[in-house]
């Protein structure tokens, strides 16, 4: 059960832990589960049927420390995350303590809380690499969870398949534009030019001499970027600074180690590079989704 392994920075802020505090619940309240963990029911919902391996759930939840005092001081809470909750799929418990086990307790509308043994939750669970300063072997956590909702494997697998199916068709559709933006303006500048099987285009205007780059190689380049509507995003001209790379490391994005690669030191060439070979669907700032990107280069020296 991967909960929340970037909490685990908040688990030795003394900040985080010391300003919210519930009053401890006394351990007697709690019954014993199987595998070690504590448990007691807050409220049962009006469903019966408890998870079962497979399910997805929608949590409410925050965790303690829990050292036997009066109060027990916050760690976690989904609260602040921007969804109010997390989601986690149930598996079998894979240890001795192991809050999974819990999970199978519960239907959709209860509320529980669970006393854990920090360290095994901390290693097993949270996927940290050692025991934070601050956490000492005998320590406690008390979960606080509220089942918002149950999502049975068979239905959820189906959603994500819509959802797919959704996002291939959005990226789809991207794709069918960018290349008809390309089109466009390979036809208003007279480019004839097939493009490479990648599907890139390198026009070369000014031929270099010399070994072509090969993998491993830095090489030093002058250029500048423009979307195709002529809007330039980059320019190591305008810096007075040319930039460096080496060559097939993954430095760049594909388009500039394929590119790049074509020309002989002094070359110059423009380089029209679809997004499938650039930044896909990343928005880059200055640089939108899918877009199709022009580079002016020159390429000044190989090492």
């Amino acid at each position: 059960m991967k909960i929340l392994p970037f909490a685990l920075a908040a688990i030795i802020s003394s900040t985080a832990c010391a300003q919210q505090f519930i009053d401890a619940p006394s351990n007697k309240d709690f019954k014993t589960m199987p595998n070690g963990i504590l448990y007691r029911s807050v409220k049962k919902g009006p469903n019966k049927e408890t998870a079962v391996e497979g399910d997805f759930l929608k949590l409410n939840l925050s965790y303690y420390m829990h050292r036997g005092g009066k109060k027990d001081s916050l760690i976690f809470t989904s609260q602040n995350l921007p969804d109010k909750f997390v989601q986690v799929g149930v598996v079998k418990p894979i240890y001795k303590g192991d809050l999974m086990e819990g999970m199978f307790f519960m239907a959709q509308g209860d509320s529980a809380q669970f006393i854990v043994p920090a360290d095994s939750f901390l290693l097993k669970s949270a996927g940290s690499r050692g025991i934070p300063e601050g956490i000492k072997k005998d320590d406690k956590f008390l979960f606080s969870i509220s089942l918002v909702e149950r999502t049975p494997k068979a239905v959820f697998e189906e959603k994500q398949k819509q959802a797919n199916a959704k996002k291939e068709a959005e990226m789809s559709q991207k794709s069918f534009d960018e290349k008809a933006k390309r089109d466009e303006y390979l036809k208003a500048n007279n480019i004839t030019q097939a493009p490479n099987p990648s599907g890139l285009i390198a026009i070369i205007s000014q031929e270099g001499a010399g070994a072509k780059p090969t993998t491993g190689q830095k090489v030093t380049v002058h250029y500048t970027g423009y979307l195709l509507d002529g809007t330039k995003f980059d320019s190591s001209v305008d810096r007075g600074q040319p930039f460096s790379f080496t060559i097939g490391k993954g430095q760049v994005i594909q388009g500039w180690d394929e590119g790049i690669a074509l020309l002989s030191p002094g070359a110059k060439a423009k380089l029209i590079i679809p997004s499938s070979i650039g930044y896909g669907g990343r928005n880059m700032g200055s640089i939108p989704p899918f877009s199709t990107l022009v580079f002016d280069v020159e390429l000044l020296k190989v090492e």
